[in-house]
């Protein structure tokens, strides 16, 4: 009598499926793709990730305008590198990956300047020396907001 039931855990099944077995093998390139990168000197201090391959295309995501130009003059001996480590990549983009604020971040109010006595009294001083102008309009601002009268 057979049973009803597959003899396969959950996670076995799972792996069977085509689609399941694609994502596991695109996510093991990627993360091999990545500790290859990783060793490459252009990229020494960079923040990034490897997005997908597609074809022979890989998608390289950075942190910064300032590494993707830096990345971008290296792309040539970047790709001879892949292909070298047995990699079959032709051609690489470039994008910068901008990292959306977290709710914790969200939630963070900016910090209130705390001046000692010496620094209160400075500003006084320096108000009550300033003829009328924007600065002087300025320091009286900063004086109310911080109560110092």
């Amino acid at each position: 009598m057979k049973s009803k039931h597959s003899a396969l855990s959950p996670l076995a099944s799972l792996m069977q499926e085509p689609q399941t077995s694609s994502l596991i093998t695109q996510a093991a390139q990627s993360r091999r793709l990545e500790k290859i990168i990783h060793t490459w000197p252009s990229l020494r201090g960079v923040t990034f990730s490897v997005g997908p391959v597609k074809k022979d295309k890989l998608k390289i995501f950075v942190s910064t305008p300032a590494a993707l130009t830096r990345l971008r003059q290296s792309l040539p001996s970047l790709i001879q590198h892949l292909q070298n480590s047995s990699m079959n990549i032709n051609d690489i983009q470039l994008q910068i990956q901008t990292n959306p604020l977290t709710s914790k971040q969200l939630e963070r109010r900016p910090k209130k300047a705390v001046f000692s006595d010496a620094a209160k009294k400075a500003w006084l001083d320096l108000e009550n020396r300033l003829e009328d102008s924007p600065i002087k309009e300025a320091t009286q601002a900063l004086n109310k907001h911080h109560k110092f009268k």
